[in-house]
Parts: structure tokens; C-alpha cells; sequence
């Protein structure tokens, strides 16, 4: 084997090895308190990935609020070349 490929095994087992210790450290419950829960105790890492679920939730929702707007946008400034065109056309004839 090449070392490029020893190397990229290593680091995946010691991500793996450090991913599945923080999973079962943050496994424990914790008291939270949010109105809705009052007194609930969960376990860390479901809140962890309830805020983790959140936020790509949100940064989505964000992202595509941004694309329409910059879709309509380019869509009226397409239709008002067209119509600039429209009359250069008409004024050279």
C-alpha cells in the first residue's frame, strides 16, 4: 500500500474512534428546561443534533429565499433589456 492511503485509513479510524466516544459521552441526560418540558432530563447529543438539524434547517431555508430573490430579480432585468431592444429595433427603422 502507498503511504498517502495509510495515512488517509489512519485519520478515518481516529475520526471514527473520536466520533464514537463523543457520541457515547454526550449520551447522558441532562436537565433541560424549556417551558413545554418542564423537569425533562435528555440526553446531550439529542440536543446537540436537534440544534445541528436547526441550523442546516434554517441556513436551507435562507439559501433558497436568497436564490428566488436573485431569480426574479435577474428575471426582471432580462425582461427590461428585451424591452430596451425592442425599441432600439423600432427607432433604427
Amino acid at each position: 500500500m502507498r503511504a498517502p492511503t495509510v495515512i488517509k485509513i489512519i485519520f478515518f479510524l481516529l475520526f471514527l474512534i473520536l466520533m464514537v466516544f463523543f457520541v457515547f459521552e454526550n449520551i447522558d441526560p441532562v436537565p433541560i428546561w424549556i417551558p413545554m418540558f418542564k423537569g425533562r432530563h435528555f440526553g446531550l447529543i439529542y440536543i446537540i443534533l436537534a440544534s445541528y438539524v436547526l441550523g442546516a434547517s434554517n441556513a436551507f431555508w435562507v439559501i433558497t429565499l436568497i436564490h428566488r430573490e436573485r431569480k426574479k430579480k435577474q428575471k426582471l432585468e432580462e425582461s427590461a433589456s428585451e424591452k430596451e431592444e425592442v425599441l432600439f429595433e423600432e427607432d433604427e427603422g
